[in-house]
């Protein structure tokens, strides 16, 4: 027998997952898994590409955020004896946000792009944690499948 899983299979997999997953959400965000996008979702998810996609910008993201860490950390020593060190500090914290802003948009428009249900560019902190819980159920969900 092949050690690949059959669609019949994936789907039934990612099927009871999703019901655990929609069970463990918090009742504000569980109403807004629908059937419609639970649906949607799983499909979405049967040909291993969005699982790529997702480890990507996840790597991506780490890489980012590191290097974001490490530019704040090495602007920090250079501006030590400066006088209004909290006031730039500042300014390098507001564009830190603003960059990790850029990031979202980027990854919410890939998102998109691979037809993931529920993404769209925004800014609303209620789509985007509907977002977060759809990512979160893909990483849960691609274990179970490796």
């Amino acid at each position: 027998m092949s050690g690949t899983i059959s669609t019949e299979r994936k789907m039934e997999i990612m099927q009871l997952e999703m019901n655990g997953f929609v069970m463990r959400l918090e009742p504000r965000i569980r109403g807004r898994f629908n059937d419609s996008l639970r649906k949607v979702l799983v499909e979405s998810l049967l040909d291993g590409t969005v699982f790529a996609i997702v480890e990507s910008l996840s790597d991506l993201q780490r890489m980012n955020e590191t290097q974001l860490y490490n530019d704040r950390h090495q602007r920090l020593m250079e501006l030590q004896c400066i006088p209004d060190l909290d006031e730039q500090m500042k300014q390098i914290d507001i564009n830190i946000v603003k960059e990790l802003d850029k990031i979202v948009a980027q990854q919410q428009d890939t998102l998109c792009r691979a037809g993931v249900p529920a993404f769209r560019i925004t800014t609303s902190p209620r789509e985007i944690e509907l977002q977060m819980a759809i990512i979160s159920f893909i990483l849960t969900v691609r274990t179970r499948l490796l």
